[in-house]
């Protein structure tokens, strides 16, 4: 444990908010929840015991851990409570208006330790903008979902003071857990990437290829099987990540499927007894031809290649994409290392053949990737960051301010 953090706590407990909750006091910190829901306050001894059932099954949790959890999850009566705590992790939904009143009542109840929003496509600056809480000790993190499962935690520092970063990156890897610190972009690295693999999945299958067809290519690729991620992502979740992510950057393709939109009404599964649920169909439109097989494992190719490189056109760092497309998204390589071996010509041929095999919206190419076509460019040379790169980026960035 870290010595200056002993008493922990964590605002909202859906899904994410618990998990994380969960996770600190299995670590053996103390740590008060709380959530305006009065049912989600009165089930949290049951979800704790659930959980640690669950945990118990699959040996990832030993029995001092789970003694943690039983005496360290204190149910707080009130937010005003979390003034006891050195740490708090907001976790509440995904709305700027309602973090940023979370964080002013936490303020004006005296909490001045280090605070956490746990986001998935909020920027850091939007939650800054009006002074609720000190820029100096205000981090935004992603952990990735499910949260008890897996070790990547994306950062976003920005001018979080120097004692107060070297604190929350002592802490994340008390809970081992990797930290990456990553830029301010709406979604972070990975679902800068998976909400346009999602998308397109659902195009697929707009289109006419089946759920199985489309985990199937994604499991031939060894990348992330969309449909069955679908079941533990939620519909109505991947519904108001895409809408908040286009609300910053303006990719109109992350709001191009209809399917999305009736999914989140309901929260169907894709699989319902480990078969594929004929259910999906019911909600599509109009269906199309089926594609060819081969379409469908270009176009969840080309969506993560094309993903990858517009992450680096909103600034982030090639290095900090591929390494976290290979290590947190578990794809088999960097992306942007593939791409360009490839080149930017032959993967901008490539969206030309899925968009021509897949009606409605276009996916378009990055400015960057069309720029890299023309001037012959990659995005690594000799093993670095190309500098051709970062100065096309720095250069549209000073153009659009």
């Amino acid at each position: 444990m870290i010595d200056a953090i002993k008493t922990v706590g964590v605002l909202g407990l859906g899904v994410m908010g618990f998990d994380i909750a969960f996770l600190y006091a299995m670590k053996g910190y103390r740590t008060l929840v709380y959530d305006a829901s009065e049912t989600a306050m009165k089930n949290v001894a049951i979800r704790s015991d659930q959980t640690i059932e669950r945990l118990k099954r699959r040996n990832r949790i030993s029995d001092a851990e789970a003694e943690n959890v039983r005496n360290g999850i204190v149910a707080a009566p009130g937010l005003a409570s979390m003034s006891q705590a050195e740490w708090v992790t907001e976790a509440v939904s995904e709305s700027g208006k309602t973090k940023k009143a979370v964080y002013k009542a936490l303020r004006e109840s005296g909490f001045g330790g280090i605070l956490t929003t746990n986001t998935s496509s909020l920027t850091r600056a939007s939650l800054l903008g009006d002074g609720d809480y000190s820029k100096e000790r205000f981090a935004a993190t992603h952990f990735f979902n499910p949260v008890l499962y897996t070790q990547m935690v994306e950062v976003v520092r920005g001018d979080m003071d120097d004692a107060s970063y070297a604190a929350l990156i002592s802490f994340l890897t008390d809970l081992g857990r990797k930290p990456v610190e990553t830029k301010d972009i709406s979604g972070f690295v990975s679902n800068s990437v998976l909400m346009v693999y999602a998308v397109m999945a659902l195009r697929l299958i707009e289109s006419g290829a089946s759920i199985e067809t489309v985990d199937g290519a994604a499991k031939e690729l060894r990348v992330l099987p969309p449909c069955i991620s679908f079941d533990s992502w939620k519909p109505s979740i991947v519904e108001d990540v895409t809408r908040v992510m286009f609300e910053f950057r303006g990719d109109d393709y992350l709001r191009s499927s209809k399917l999305l939109a009736a999914l989140a009404k309901g929260n169907p599964t894709f699989y319902v007894d480990q078969k594929p649920n004929p259910a999906i169909y019911n909600l599509v439109e109009r269906r199309g031809d089926t594609p060819d097989p081969s379409i469908v494992k270009l176009a969840l190719l080309t969506s993560i290649r094309l993903a990858t490189a517009r992450t680096v056109e909103l600034g982030e760092a090639p290095a900090t994409v591929d390494f976290i497309s290979t290590e947190g998204l578990k794809f088999p390589r960097g992306p942007l290392a593939e791409l360009d071996e490839l080149g930017a010509e032959a993967v901008l041929k490539d969206l030309a053949t899925v968009n021509d095999a897949i009606p409605g919206n276009r996916m378009k190419a990055p400015k960057l990737l069309t720029a890299m076509a023309d001037e012959r460019q990659t995005f690594y040379l000799k093993g670095q960051a190309n500098p051709w790169v970062t100065a096309f980026v720095e250069g549209r960035s000073h153009a659009r301010h």
